[in-house]
């Protein structure tokens, strides 16, 4: 009866560590450095409209929570036009460690604060120039941007496919996500390659 006792006793203390154990095992924030080409810039990084971090001036970091939701930056700086850019989140592998350690409720306790999720480490915003010494410049500039943005969202989209499992539902709300984003980056561009200068 006592030895009864003492194995529930132990795996009520097991049943309550666990959550603990979840959330250390992946943790709830982390550090994001944020670089801008050019350096000297002013970074604002939003989360469904709030802000979560500011780097000013560029590079620096940041430490922020962890979330399932898009991060967006915004950069700022004298001579350049701003720069725009989304990170997105990505699961993070080691909560497959929690479901043997915690099972279910190691992995509720990860997807209710976020520590599932993981955004890029690094991140690199690009700012055009206000001014080209030429319309030749300027048109390669945006071309190779153009081209980087659709290459970028091209591989997200790919990730996104590999990762959408049984969850079909919500795998299409995802890509459908992620095809608006690129196209909002790409019409940016596009009005940034009509406003940017050729100097006289």
């Amino acid at each position: 009866m006592i030895a009864k006792f003492y194995r529930f006793a132990a795996l009520l203390l097991l049943a309550f560590g666990l959550p603990a154990c979840a959330t250390i095992t992946t943790g709830t924030t982390q550090t994001i450095s944020v670089l801008t080409e050019p350096p000297g810039a002013a970074c604002t990084m939003t989360r469904d409209g709030t802000i979560m971090g500011v780097v000013n001036p560029t590079p620096g970091t940041v430490s922020l929570s962890k979330s399932s939701r898009d991060i967006a930056i915004r950069c700022t700086r004298a001579g350049n036009l701003p720069g725009v850019q989304t990170i997105t989140p990505q699961f993070q592998g080691m909560t497959a460690g929690n479901i043997l350690l915690g099972g279910f409720i190691g992995l509720a306790v990860d997807a209710a604060s976020g520590a599932m999720s993981r955004y890029p480490e690094n991140v690199i915003v690009s700012l055009p120039p206000e001014t080209f010494a030429s319309e030749g410049s300027r048109e390669a500039f945006f071309t190779t941007r153009i081209a980087d943005t659709r290459r970028l969202f091209d591989e997200r989209l790919t990730a996104a496919r590999s990762a959408c499992g049984t969850d079909t539902q919500g795998c299409e709300t995802r890509i459908q996500a992620l095809n608006r984003e690129r196209d909002d980056e790409l019409a940016l561009l596009e009005r940034q390659r009509t406003t940017a200068r050729i100097s006289p």
